[in-house]
């Protein structure tokens, strides 16, 4: 199991809100960001990356870069890369495909939650 970057809360204000866990550095940093600019609280786009992300690791294909709001995602045989789009000269950074499936799967179960339980 991979090492969990950040965790997932519902914010004072109502939305979810993903925060990079101490020592996690710029890596949880960027993922956290990307969930909440890129992801948002759309149930069904998370649940299709999820599902692309699993079919590039399954059959060891990259996968088109896309661009979101902030982000540009791609995923090769090696795992996930997120570049922030918006930033000129943004470091990109890598993560496995375990770390974007534990992250993508807390923040499903957040936005899940969030649902049965709104307010």
């Amino acid at each position: 199991m991979a090492r969990s970057l950040i965790n997932v809360r519902r914010h004072a204000a109502g939305h979810l809100e993903a925060l990079a866990l101490r020592g996690s550095g710029r890596r949880g940093a960027t993922l956290a960001n990307f969930l909440q600019s890129d992801v948002q609280g759309d149930l069904e786009a998370a649940r299709a990356l999820l599902a692309d992300l699993g079919m590039a690791e399954r059959e060891r294909v990259a996968l088109p870069t896309a661009v979101g709001n902030a982000y540009a995602i791609s995923a090769a045989a090696d795992g996930v890369t997120l570049r922030n789009a918006v930033l000129d000269n943004a470091r990109p950074e890598h993560f496995t495909f375990d770390e974007m499936r534990h992250a993508l799967g807390l923040w499903i179960a957040a936005i899940e939650r969030a649902r049965r339980e709104p307010g």
